[in-house]
């Protein structure tokens, strides 16, 4: 099967590149895995773009707008293939990418760079500037407005009476800049990938100290979503804030801001969709691949 390389990009704008899986990397591979781990997935769709738009993929104050789903458990020890093409995109270089193994689609990804834009905050939340100043509010966000109280908490009987939002829980923890030469560390910069792997690893411990999973449940990917800044200096001390919202079952979708610890100023956002089995389901389903 013939690949195309970086340099092929002028002649044949269409993508068939290998993923790359090393299970000596100490990155994705930190412990025994009976699979190929997803944020290995995530790093091959930001590396083939990176190659092919280094222009943009590496400019200071750009965004990487990813969405990807998985749809199923990707193997060790057979070859995983990237395929696509670039689609038309108005604010810069756009690919839609599927990783296949064995002829079955594993995941799929659109993934896009644009100028900076102003701040990024998640889809489907409304921004309103604030007259007179640079500022951007997401309404309901900074006061957990988005449903009311129950109305027995606050000692009302008619719900148009309740003029107070439930309370939000909020979570914040640091987000930790990769050593220089860690696969995922970039040239004095806050990369994509490793604020999609702080994302990952926050959302792996809330599903433990939030949600009551047992710590030898497996969380599998369903989605990932994200608008990400590039080309962040890793000066700026980063944080990562999440508004407690219930588990449905076995599934959660964690959403994170991704703000200035300092300043509070928002620089993106990451979603993450997973399904939570117990180490005895996970097992069964295994056996059954």
């Amino acid at each position: 099967m013939e690949t195309t390389g970086p340099s092929d990009m002028s002649d044949n704008p269409g993508v068939l590149d290998p993923v790359v899986v090393d299970e000596g990397d100490r990155c994705f591979f930190d412990h025994p895995l009976d699979h190929v781990p997803g944020m290995l997935l995530v790093a091959g769709v930001l590396d083939l773009v990176r190659a092919r738009d280094p222009r943009w993929t590496q400019a200071a104050g750009g965004r990487l707008r990813l969405s990807m789903t998985f749809d199923r458990m990707c193997e060790l020890g057979r070859p995983v293939w990237l395929r696509g093409e670039p689609v038309a995109a108005c604010d810069g270089p756009a690919w839609q990418l599927t990783a296949v193994q064995d002829g079955a689609t594993v995941c799929r990804a659109t993934v896009g760079t644009a100028a900076p834009t102003g701040p990024a905050v998640p889809a489907g939340r409304a921004q309103t500037a604030v007259p007179g100043s640079a500022q951007t509010v997401v309404p309901g966000a900074a006061c957990g407005a988005r449903a009311p109280a129950d109305p027995a908490l606050v000692h009302r009987l008619r719900p148009e009476n309740v003029l107070v939002g439930g309370l939000v829980r909020t979570e914040r923890a640091a987000v930790l800049v990769p050593p220089p030469h860690h696969r995922l560390a970039g040239a004095g910069v806050h990369t994509p990938a490793a604020l999609i792997e702080s994302s990952r690893q926050l959302a792996t411990m809330l599903g433990h100290t939030a949600h009551g999973r047992d710590t030898q449940a497996q969380m599998l990917w369903l989605s990932l979503n994200a608008d990400l800044p590039i080309g962040l200096p890793a000066a700026v001390p980063l944080e990562l804030r999440w508004e407690f919202a219930p588990a449905r079952g076995a599934r959660s979708v964690f959403a994170f801001t991704v703000a200035d610890a300092a300043s509070g100023e928002r620089h993106g956002w990451c979603e993450i969709g997973v399904h939570t089995l117990s180490r005895a389901g996970y097992l069964k389903r295994r056996a059954a691949t």
